[in-house]
């Protein structure tokens, strides 16, 4: 079962569009609200397939390898996984040596996964990801922003067509596609300026009644 409902990233959370597939949009939060004991908000839509908004709205953005499953909790909204994960070269964020790795979804008690969102995938042991994550400081781990923020990466260092050569040294690399994203990221603490109304109002507002002469 994949849900497509909230899902909680680490003291935010994003709503993933049903049916949009890989190209969802999410929404974060920023407005306090009560969630299985955190504090959670929304705030505005963000499309997490663009690189520059997932540098943007993680908190972390590296290459790990996932040497363990450690298990599972359920926080609430369902089932959520925790991993060891080994970091390996780090783009944004201050991740060393080996984390915990927080991912929404897992397996009930029939071995059947439940409470994924919508074309992710659960993480596997001794696999190599891009991981963009949000910190719990409460729970001390990582949660990934679902879908794009955990992308298998067997070699970062692989010629990459198209990518520009981010770092300079004459070959670009799925490495430097993270660099350049770092770079161009886009600040997403803040919601966009709301768009002028572009048709007038159906009716004109009803106007102040004047003043009665005494």
């Amino acid at each position: 079962m994949k849900r497509k409902n909230v899902f909680v990233l680490s003291g935010a959370a994003v709503l993933v569009a049903a049916g949009l597939g890989t190209a969802a949009i999410y929404q974060q939060v920023t407005d306090r609200v009560e969630s299985s004991g955190s504090q959670l908000a929304l705030t505005y839509e963000a499309d997490f397939s663009d690189d520059a908004n997932l540098a943007g709205g993680a908190d972390n953005l590296f290459y790990g390898k996932v040497t363990v499953v450690k298990g599972q909790k359920d926080l609430g909204i369902g089932i959520e996984t925790q991993y060891a994960v080994e970091v390996q070269r780090v783009f944004k964020g201050t991740v060393t040596g080996v984390i915990v790795v927080n991912q929404q979804g897992g397996r009930d008690a029939d071995g059947n996964v439940v409470d994924l969102p919508e074309d992710d995938t659960l993480l596997q042991a001794g696999s190599r990801y891009l991981f963009a994550t949000k910190y719990n400081p409460d729970r001390k781990f990582h949660t990934v922003i679902p879908v794009h923020g955990d992308q298998p990466i067997p070699n970062g260092e692989a010629p990459a067509p198209g990518i520009p050569d981010a770092n300079g040294d004459g070959q670009a690399t799925m490495s430097d596609r993270w660099v350049a994203a770092v770079q161009n990221q886009n600040d997403l603490s803040t919601a966009p300026p709301a768009p002028e109304p572009t048709e007038e109002p159906d009716e004109d507002p009803t106007p102040e009644p004047s003043p009665t002469a005494p």
